[in-house]
């Protein structure tokens, strides 16, 4: 990856409820369940309460999920988790777009009980609170919170390309724009509504100019739903061909159906 907007300028107004969807982090919370004999020889699971393997607890978190691992551990007592994630910067949209890419773990803070099945995963003196690492556990780079913005994207880019086939800086580029053209989209539709219900309240819903509202009110659900339908392809990136093996996942989940992300209010 060449790396694109390492510079750019920060975002000053706040975005959209589409875009912020768009943003969002998803993360995933495993659990490891081990299976053992029953009564007759049925099969019931219970919760496992021992240490896994390195192997094993990757393996286990990783699931069926061929993408790259960005593993977060909770934290009770410092601030770490988001530092070590989020730079205290203001511009951090490049970040979340990029964690579409990634299977995003949290794991939660007893993964530091010996006992605990992912204890492995954070087993140092002075465990950190954030790596990143390919489903298999390969290529592993912990992370401090200490990194800047830059540095934390050429790792994450790193990461991506030891993953992927296609190379996810033109799709990133052209998802920043879609972020700027969701705001314009959810900002018009809610004019539009705030205009509808005036001549609901006025009594004019039936006139010329209430008709004409909603048939732009219509034309510009249809461009949004456009919108989220190019960010469902621009997300899906080609796997290499070693990390498919014995996966389900060939590309990352798509967005939640048009409309999911909010009536376009601010």
């Amino acid at each position: 990856m060449s790396g694109i907007g390492g510079a750019g300028p920060y975002v000053t107004a706040p975005r959209g409820p589409t875009s912020r969807f768009e943003l969002k982090l998803a993360w995933d919370y495993p659990t490891h369940v081990e299976k053992q004999e029953g009564v007759e020889g049925r099969t019931t699971a219970v919760q496992a309460r021992r240490a896994l393997s390195a192997d094993e607890a990757y393996a286990s978190i990783a699931g069926d999920d061929a993408r790259p691992l960005l593993v977060l551990r909770e934290c009770l007592k410092c601030n770490g988790t988001d530092d070590a994630l989020m730079t205290r910067k203001e511009d951090n949209e490049r970040t979340l777009l990029m964690s579409r890419w990634f299977h995003c773990v949290k794991l939660p803070p007893d993964v530091l009980e010996e006992d605990h099945p992912y204890h492995v995963l954070f087993a140092e003196a002075k465990p950190g609170h954030l790596f990143l690492a390919q489903a298999s556990g390969a290529d592993r780079v912990d992370l401090t919170g200490q990194q800047s913005r830059t540095e934390l994207w050429d790792i994450m880019e790193k990461t991506l390309d030891a993953a992927y086939a296609s190379d996810p800086d033109a799709a990133l580029e052209k998802l920043q724009k879609l972020l700027d053209r969701f705001d314009r989209v959810d900002d018009a539709i809610a004019d539009l509504k705030d205009r509808i219900d005036g001549f609901i309240e006025s009594g004019d819903s039936d006139s010329s100019k209430a008709e004409k509202a909603r048939k732009e009110l219509a034309d510009l659900e249809t461009e949004k739903a456009k919108a989220r339908a190019d960010a469902i392809r621009l997300s899906e990136l080609k796997f290499r061909e070693e990390k498919q093996k014995g996966r389900k996942t060939a590309q990352a989940p798509p967005s939640a159906p048009a409309g999911a992300a909010g009536s376009g209010s601010r």
